[in-house]
């Protein structure tokens, strides 16, 4: 019986070998990048949400005043 003819490989072993490192750098810089993006978002969270409860605690602050001064004119006022 007649063997059959196999096609060529796509690529020569030393080809390969290159084609695989080249495609490891690519991933480990795509990884790293990605481990800076994680970072630089985590660092955001972090800043937006200390920026929230600093406006927080300024407005309750203010609020808390005002509050106070309302219930005593208020309470001035209902006197009269």
């Amino acid at each position: 019986m007649a063997k059959l003819l196999q096609p060529p490989p796509k690529f020569l072993p030393s080809e390969w070998h290159i084609a695989n490192k080249n495609q490891y750098h690519r991933a480990d810089a795509q990884r790293s990048r990605s481990e800076r993006l994680v970072a630089e978002s985590q660092r955001l969270v972090d800043e937006i949400g200390k920026t929230t409860r600093k406006s927080q605690s300024d407005v309750n602050k203010k609020l808390g005043r005002s509050a106070l001064a309302l219930t005593w004119c208020t309470t001035q006022w209902s006197m009269s």
